[in-house]
């Protein structure tokens, strides 16, 4: 047993050792990601500046790179956003210029975009979802909206943030067009990066091919809905996206009245 940990926790090591040299090249490309399907965010975005805001940008799409949570990066000089397009809710998560992880924890934002059949165009807040003490999972903002009606239609989407961090410009709005195609389907490939150590090390089988996580070259890392997974290669991705519910936590079985 203990020479089996030491291999698990060796494989760990290994693993992280990649996620960790890999990460500052993530830096020199902002663009799309790649887990929610390469929408077209930034294909002829409209920009928009005023006194305290700051110019906001997309990157070109032949930058594109997976996203820690398949969404698709905005940007301004000082931060990026990752933008996460839900069936029934919006997410977004604050990194600095370098792509490091920052709490959104004093950012307001809103979203405002026109559906099907409304006289109006909606502006919907976000709302602050703060992670459990202990998590490692990044937190984020988050707003309820259904946009299951915008299938196959491609609209225009205005996001507006301020409480951004950065006294000199602390506001940002982004124009992007919304197409279907780029929500996060329900299995979804991101990017593997440093906040995923303790994932691997509750994980270290992969649940597909059964061997150790490291094994068979790159780790890959999935959602399935809102849970993260790891598998052991890019062919492993097929037999969750065929299944997901095979590889989702199964509730305990409870036990027989005696």
């Amino acid at each position: 047993m203990l020479q089996h940990n030491l291999r698990a926790w060796a494989v760990v090591a290994v693993t992280l050792g990649a996620i960790l040299s890999a990460s500052p090249a993530l830096g020199q490309f902002p663009g799309h990601g790649g887990g929610g399907g390469g929408g077209k965010h930034g294909d002829g975005a409209k920009q928009r500046e005023d006194d305290t805001s700051e110019r906001a940008f997309t990157a070109p799409r032949a930058l594109a790179v997976l996203t820690p949570h398949g969404g698709e990066y905005l940007a301004t000089k000082a931060n990026h956003y990752e933008v996460v397009y839900m069936p029934l809710a919006t997410r977004i998560y604050l990194y600095d210029s370098k792509l490091k992880p920052l709490s959104a924890r004093d950012v307001r934002a809103q979203m405002i975009l026109q559906l099907p059949g409304d006289a109006a165009p909606r502006r919907i807040p976000f709302q602050y979802a703060a992670m459990p003490p202990g998590a490692a999972e990044q937190d984020y903002v988050a707003a309820a909206i259904d946009l299951r009606s915008l299938q196959e239609k491609e609209t225009t989407i205005t996001l507006e943030f301020s409480g951004l961090p950065d006294s000199r410009r602390p506001t940002a709005s982004f124009t992007p067009c919304y197409a279907h195609f780029s929500t996060r389907p329900y299995v979804a490939r991101v990017l593997l990066t440093a906040a995923d150590r303790d994932g691997l090390a509750r994980q270290p089988i992969c649940p597909v091919a059964r061997v150790p996580l490291g094994s068979r070259g790159p780790v890959v890392k999935l959602y399935i809905g809102d849970y993260p997974l790891y598998v052991s290669g890019e062919d492993c991705i097929r037999a969750v996206k065929d299944a997901p519910e095979k590889y989702l936590p199964q509730p305990p079985t409870p036990l027989a009245n005696r």
